[in-house]
């Protein structure tokens, strides 16, 4: 088995990253293969909309790194996604990857794939920021077939930073061991 880490934030040691660390911690168990992307460090060009991906199936773009990108979502057979929230949404780095996926959508060749969802924010209101888990659920769901199976919504990490929550740090150990069950 093969799981992919996608990370929005630009902070490689940020509460997102020590988020998704430890939902692999809880896949490494399992003996699967583990590959993090941190989008911020790639570089990602944005969708121009010109659609040739609809007809082509493949994006017109093949001068960055989503090449590397589409080869590991290719070849894996579990996801785990993550972004802080910035400016009441996920990053823009995120959002580009998200936008460069986009070749996928017809073809669905991800159908039946399982993922993780993992939000984080500085806020300490744990109402909020539920229509972002549910715009990416819902949108790699219909769009790609990912099911996405566990999400982790986490508030306040400015005031309890990921590394320093173990009750969180379990809990997203248990949802990386549970995401490579059969």
């Amino acid at each position: 088995m093969k799981v992919i880490a996608f990370v929005g934030s630009p902070r490689r040691n940020g509460n997102c990253a020590n988020l998704v660390s430890a939902i692999l911690e809880g896949v490494e168990g399992s003996g699967a293969e583990i590959k993090i992307h941190f989008l911020g460090a790639k570089n990602i060009k944005g969708c121009t909309g010109c659609y040739h991906c609809e007809k082509a199936n493949e994006c017109i773009i093949t001068d960055d790194d989503m090449q590397e990108i589409y080869a590991d979502m290719e070849s894996s057979d579990a996801y785990v996604f993550a972004s802080p929230v910035y400016f009441d949404h996920v990053t823009a780095q995120f959002k580009l990857f998200v936008d460069r996926i986009f070749p996928y959508y017809h073809a669905k060749p991800f159908k039946g794939r399982k993922a993780v969802f993992a939000l984080t924010y500085e806020e300490d209101n744990d109402e909020i920021y539920g229509e972002v888990v549910d715009w990416f659920t819902g949108m790699i769901d219909a769009c790609h077939g990912i099911k996405v199976v566990d999400s982790l919504k986490v508030h306040g990490v400015v005031k309890q930073p990921v590394k320093d929550n173990p009750a969180l740090l379990s809990r997203a150990e248990d949802i990386g061991r549970a995401l490579v069950q059969p």
